[in-house]
C-alpha cells in the first residue's frame, strides 16, 4: 500500500483511497500539526521530539524549536513556518541563558565564582532585582563585562544603567555611579580567530559621559552575537541593567518535526516542500534534513554504577532490561549518585544503532519540483523525523516553509535489502564491468517482495548485459542474457524498463524467498573519485519501493572480501589526472550549406573528478587564435554532456553573431576550471562549403 506524508497546509490527492495511495495531512485543517498535535482516527501518531540542552550536552530538551525561535500563527503565512521577528522592546539579552549564551565578567577575581553569575544572571534579568555588578573598589581600570547572545541577531540598541535610573530604587540611590569612560565592542559571530574567538571591532568610545542610562544606537541595524563593554577609567561604577535591543527576521533558526510514527516499518519515497522568500531571495537560505529509527528516541541513556571507577555504561530500563532506558527514567536518577544510590546518569548519546544520523541537506531544486527529492534516510524504519534551518544574511529577508510531504510504502518488501557491488576499485573513464548484488532477508511475516530494481549510477551505463536470481541453496531460478542491452527493452519475464543518464532500472520475476539473491552485470564509467550505487527494490503493480543498505549480500569474486563489502566505487586516479575524460566529435568536417546533410557538428565530453561544481566551457577558434563562438559555458558536475540531450552542444557553422564563418580549420576547446584544478582539450574541424 502506498501512501503520502504531508507535512503543512491542505493538499488534496484526488483517487486516493484506503486501498491505494493514501494522503495524511499536517497543518491548517490537518491530521498532524507542526507542532504534533494529531486529530483523533489519524492513521500515525507523534512524539515530542527531543534535542540536545545547549547548556549540558547530557541533558536533552523537549519540544519542536529550539529557543522558540519559529512563528508557528503567522497572519500572513497560516499553516506555514519561517523564523520569528524580533518584538519591538524585546530584550535580547534577557533570553541569553535558554539560547546557550553568556554573560561573563573575565577581569574580576574578587568575588565567588557563584556569587559573580549570581550577579550576572540579575544583570540581564528583565526584572529589577536591586542587584547590580559593582567596581567601586581598586582595579576598575579595564574591567570588562562579555556578552554572548546565543546566537546571531539583527541590533539596534544597547544600553546599561546603574540603580535608580529606569527602575527606580530610592533604597539603592546610586545613580551617578555610571561609566563615565566606556568602550563598546562589538562581533558578528563570524570574523573569528582560528581558536573561535570574536576578532572585536570598536563601535563606540564615551570619554566624559554624563548620561546615567548609556543608550548607543546603532543605525542601520546589523547582525551581532558578542558585545564586550570595557571600563575605561579608575572612576567607581555599577551597572544594574545590560540590554539589547533588535529588529527583524532571527537570522539562524532550527525546526526539529516532532517523531512522526508510523506505527509499522515503512520505506520511504520522494521528499517534496512547498516554499516561500520574503525579501532578498539570494540572502536566504533553507536546508532540510531527515532521519529514521527503530525506536521512539534518537538518543541512548546511559546509566552507571555509584562510586565504580570505569564503570558500564548501560543502556537499558533499571526495571526492564529488554526496554531501552528512556529520558524520563534517565532524568530520575540522579546526575552524580550518593552513598544511598544504586545508579547514576552515564553520558546520553546518539543512538546510531536504531537511528540514522541527519542526512546531508536535500537538493532545494529537486526538493521543489514536482518529482521531489529520494529520501535519503534508510527504510524499513518505523519512526521518521525532519529538521528545517533558516538561514538569513538580511533582517527583512526569510524563508517560508509552506508545506512538505514525503511517500511511504507499508508493508515492506523485505526485512532488509542487502547491496554491494564489484570491483569496488577501478581506472577513471574506462568502461567497467561490474556486477551488483542484492540479498533480501524475508523472515518477517507480512512482506511483499519485488520484482523490480532501480540503480542510481552515476553516469549512463554502457550497457547491462545480464541478470540472474539465485536461491539460499545456490540454484539459479533465472539467467537472463539481454538481446537489447543498451535501450529500453521487453523480454517476456524479464525487461529493461528504463535507461537514463544517471540510472537505470529492470524487471524480473518476484523475488519474496529468505536469502535470494539478485546479481545484475552491467558496463558503465566511473567519472569521479567515489561513486555511490544507491539502489531501490521495487513492487511494480503496487507501485512500491525499498532501498537498499549496503553490505555482504553474497560471494561475487576472488578478490570480493566481505566486511570491505558495499555500494561505493572508489576511483583514486581521478584525483591526479585531467578533468576531462573523453572529448568526441561526431564528425571532422562539417559542411553547412542548408542541405540538411552534414550541417551541424555534434560533440560529447566526460567530466571527472568534480564533486562541487566546475565551470565547463566549450568555445570555436580559429587558427590565428580568436574566439568566433561561445558555445557552451555552465556550472556542473561530473557526468556525460551530448549534444544528444544538451542543444548548446551542437555548432552549426556561425559565430557569436550568428553569421556563418569562413571556410577552413577551427579549433574547438573544452575547458574546465574545477576548485583545486584546470583541465583543458583541443579538437579540429573543418568547415566547408
Amino acid at each position: 500500500m502506498k501512501r503520502l506524508l504531508l507535512i503543512g497546509a491542505m493538499v488534496l490527492l484526488h483517487g486516493s483511497n484506503s486501498q491505494g495511495r493514501q494522503l495524511l495531512l499536517v497543518g491548517q485543517d490537518g491530521q498532524i500539526s507542526w507542532e504534533g498535535e494529531v486529530e483523533a482516527g489519524a492513521a500515525v501518531q507523534t512524539i515530542e521530539p527531543e534535542y540536545r540542552s545547549t547548556l549540558d550536552p547530557n541533558i536533552t530538551e523537549i519540544g519542536v524549536a529550539p529557543v522558540n525561535l519559529v512563528d508557528f500563527a503567522s497572519a500572513d503565512f497560516p499553516a506555514s513556518i519561517l523564523p520569528r521577528r524580533v518584538q519591538e522592546g524585546q530584550n535580547l539579552a534577557a533570553e541569553i541563558a535558554e539560547r546557550g549564551g553568556s554573560i561573563r565578567a573575565p577581569t574580576v577575581f574578587d568575588l565567588a565564582e557563584s556569587q559573580l553569575q549570581n550577579i550576572l544572571a540579575q544583570i540581564v534579568s528583565p526584572e529589577p532585582s536591586g542587584i547590580a555588578f559593582e567596581r567601586k573598589g581598586r582595579d576598575v581600570h579595564g574591567t570588562l563585562l562579555v556578552l554572548d547572545l546565543g546566537a546571531r541577531f539583527g541590533v539596534n540598541q544597547i544600553r546599561f544603567f546603574p540603580r535608580n535610573t529606569i527602575f527606580p530604587s530610592p533604597s539603592t540611590p546610586f545613580q551617578e555611579d555610571f561609566l563615565k569612560n566606556f568602550e563598546v565592542h562589538v562581533n558578528d559571530g563570524q570574523v573569528l580567530t582560528e581558536a573561535g574567538n570574536p576578532i572585536w571591532e570598536t563601535f563606540a568610545v564615551r570619554t566624559n559621559n554624563t548620561a546615567p542610562v548609556a543608550t548607543l544606537e546603532i543605525d542601520p541595524p546589523r547582525f551581532l552575537r558578542f558585545i564586550r563593554l570595557r571600563a575605561a577609567s579608575a572612576i567607581p561604577f555599577e551597572v544594574e541593567k545590560f540590554q539589547v535591543f533588535g529588529e527583524g527576521f532571527f537570522p539562524t533558526v532550527q525546526y526539529i518535526s516532532p517523531i512522526i510514527d508510523m506505527g509499522t516499518p515503512a520505506n520511504w519515497g520522494r521528499l517534496r516542500w512547498l516554499e516561500e522568500t520574503v525579501g532578498q531571495a539570494s540572502a536566504v537560505q533553507m536546508h532540510i534534513r531527515t532521519r529514521s529509527g527503530s525506536d521512539p528516541s534518537p538518543f541512548a541513556y546511559t546509566r552507571k554504577r555509584v562510586g565504580r571507577q570505569d564503570a558500564e555504561e548501560i543502556a537499558f530500563s533499571v526495571d526492564n532490561l529488554d526496554q531501552p532506558l528512556l529520558r524520563d527514567e534517565y532524568l530520575d536518577l540522579p546526575a552524580k549518585g550518593g552513598p544511598s544510590d544504586v545508579w547514576e546518569r552515564g553520558p546520553a548519546r546518539d543512538d546510531l544503532a536504531n537511528w540514522s544520523p541527519w542526512t546531508s541537506p536535500y537538493d532545494p531544486v529537486a526538493g521543489t519540483s514536482s518529482e521531489g527529492a529520494l529520501v535519503l534516510s534508510p527504510g524499513p524504519r518505523r519512526y521518521f523525523q525532519f529538521r528545517v534551518d533558516f538561514q538569513s544574511d538580511d533582517l527583512e529577508s526569510a524563508k517560508i516553509l509552506r508545506q512538505l510531504s514525503f511517500g511511504f510504502t507499508t508493508p515492506p518488501l523485505a526485512d532488509v535489502l542487502v547491496g554491494e557491488v564489484f570491483p569496488r576499485e577501478v581506472p577513471a573513464a574506462a568502461d567497467i564491468p561490474f556486477v551488483y548484488a542484492v540479498r533480501a532477508e524475508m523472515e518477517s511475516g507480512d512482506l511483499q517482495g519485488f520484482d523490480g530494481f532501480e540503480l542510481v549510477t552515476g553516469s549512463r551505463v554502457d550497457r547491462i548485459e545480464r541478470i540472474e536470481i539465485i536461491d539460499a541453496q545456490g540454484e539459479v531460478l533465472l539467467a537472463h542474457d539481454f538481446a537489447v542491452q543498451d535501450a529500453v527493452a521487453d523480454e517476456g519475464e524479464v525487461a529493461i524498463t528504463a535507461i537514463s543518464e544517471r540510472s537505470f532500472a529492470v524487471r524480473f520475476p518476484r523475488v519474496a524467498a529468505h536469502n535470494t539473491v539478485l546479481k545484475i552485470h552491467f558496463v558503465s564509467r566511473i567519472l569521479s573519485y567515489s561513486t555511490a550505487f544507491e539502489g531501490r527494490g521495487l513492487l511494480l503493480q503496487e507501485d512500491a519501493f525499498q532501498s537498499v543498505q549496503a553490505g555482504d549480500a553474497t560471494a561475487l569474486d576472488e578478490g570480493d572480501i566481505s566486511f570491505k563489502s558495499g555500494t561505493t566505487v572508489l576511483s583514486p586516479a581521478v584525483n591526479s589526472g585531467s578533468l576531462v575524460g573523453s572529448f568526441d566529435l561526431a564528425a571532422s568536417v562539417i559542411t553547412p550549406n542548408g542541405d540538411g546533410i552534414n550541417d551541424v557538428l555534434a560533440m560529447e565530453c566526460e567530466v571527472l573528478a568534480v564533486g562541487g561544481g566546475a565551470q565547463i566551457a566549450v568555445d570555436i577558434y580559429d587558427l590565428g587564435g580568436r574566439r568566433v563562438r561561445r558555445l557552451f559555458n555552465i556550472e556542473g558536475q561530473s557526468g556525460v554532456y551530448s549534444s544528444e540531450n544538451l542543444s548548446q552542444l551542437r555548432w552549426n557553422g556561425t559565430n557569436d553573431q550568428g553569421e556563418p564563418v569562413a571556410p577552413g580549420l577551427y579549433l574547438i576547446q573544452l575547458n574546465i576550471e574545477g576548485d583545486a584544478r584546470a583541465s583543458a582539450s583541443t579538437r579540429t574541424v573543418g568547415v566547408a562549403y
